[in-house]
């Protein structure tokens, strides 16, 4: 299968600054010139808490190595098996875990030969460097479409995922600055695409590689098994193509504007978070509305607060005293009320756009997990699961 070089953003969660400075030390492999082991893996893989952040679920990393969060994580286990090893990481200078996964790819290809003028250790045999560009004298696995690398279509593998286990360095030495090349096939790119998965870009300066017709029937194929396995086919925290039409038609179907607009951004500022985008065009368009007949019970009625109303006080973080872990972890922003007594929040979780819904039980002073997002929520106000 025809395979591509895979880039991304430099500014890397295992370095300090840019791609440069790692801060996961690799041990030398090499006792008298220093070289390091690169496929040795650091424990705990530790990654810059600030970087990790970013709404992506996919990351370079370092040594032709990659970053996914969970959603991926099951995806290219269901895919790719045996074609990674995956390990958790941890927030450098805390054992608390991250929501990524440092991903090794197993499968390795020789790239290219480094030049014979270059000088090399006379234990380990690496040379003291091999820049790409300059000090290589042959490239040997070049998935480069127009040829530009000399040889023409030459990356194809059995494999989906695979990284250089050649490495190239600056000309000044590997001690600078060193790296691996990571390359994925062209059909789990358009997948990856497809999941809406990003943080992955195709290394090329021109058009990028389409999937033929046999590698879109793969894709389309195992979008069929990623559903059936009841893997998301978009990321948490936004809304599904299906739940996104739903909520447009919802709108449209209702006439009435509100009689004063809420300020969001305001509100917005008071809080210090972006309230989610489906609340924020809903309670702009329409305002809060009341829903009777909730959940199929007749008795149960629903009061969207207005803006000015929204409690990010009582249910926070820390403040409930439950002995429930679960609902301990909630931090809460309450939107609507129920006739019972019961009220539903946004589980606040900074990065994404959609944020889950959870419902206080107050008889027994706990969270139930609701919807994944407004909308789905809405659905079952409105009693529409279509």
């Amino acid at each position: 299968m025809r395979c591509i070089e895979i880039t991304g953003s430099d500014d890397r969660m295992d370095c300090r600054d840019m791609f440069n400075g790692p801060i996961n030390e690799l041990p030398a492999k090499c006792p008298k010139c220093g070289f390091p082991d690169l496929d040795f893996v650091p424990k705990p893989y530790l990654l810059v808490r600030s970087k990790t952040l970013t709404p992506n679920e996919l990351a370079m990393a370092a040594n032709g190595n990659f970053l996914v969060r969970e959603r991926i994580r099951q995806v290219l286990e269901l895919i790719a098996p045996g074609q990674c090893t995956y390990y958790q990481t941890h927030f450098k200078g805390s054992s608390d875990s991250t929501p990524w996964f440092l991903a090794v790819p197993t499968k390795k290809v020789i790239t290219a030969k480094v030049k014979a003028s270059i000088r090399c250790c006379k234990t380990c045999q690496e040379p003291f460097s091999a820049h790409p560009g300059s000090q290589y004298s042959e490239w040997l696995f070049s998935p480069q479409a127009d040829g530009k690398r000399g040889r023409g279509w030459t990356g194809e593998s059995e494999f989906d995922v695979l990284k250089s286990s050649t490495w190239g360095s600056c000309t000044e030495g590997w001690n600078k600055w060193i790296s691996r090349n990571l390359f994925i096939s062209v059909r789990l790119l358009d997948l990856l695409k497809r999941v809406k998965a990003k943080g992955f870009y195709e290394a090329t300066c021109g058009k990028p590689t389409a999937p033929d017709k046999d590698e879109s029937a793969w894709v389309e194929e195992r979008l069929e098994r990623i559903k059936s396995h009841g893997i998301r086919l978009h990321p948490a925290g936004t809304l599904s193509q299906k739940d996104d039409k739903w909520f447009r038609g919802y709108l449209k179907s209702l006439s009435h504007a509100p009689k004063s607009p809420s300020d969001i951004k305001s509100v917005e500022r008071r809080l210090r978070l972006k309230l989610p985008k489906s609340y924020a065009d809903f309670i702009t368009k329409i305002g809060p509305l009341s829903f009777d007949g909730v959940d199929n019970n007749q008795s149960t009625a629903v009061q969207m607060t207005t803006v000015d109303e929204l409690d990010f006080t009582t249910y926070r973080r820390g403040t409930l005293q439950s002995d429930d872990e679960e609902s301990q972890a909630i931090d809460g922003l309450m939107f609507a009320r129920a006739s019972d007594g019961d009220c539903f929040c946004f589980n606040i979780d900074k990065g994404r756009k959609e944020y889950a819904v959870f419902v206080y039980r107050h008889e027994f002073n706990h969270f139930e997990p609701y919807a994944d997002s407004f909308v789905t929520c809405l659905q079952r106000f409105v009693g529409d699961q279509s």
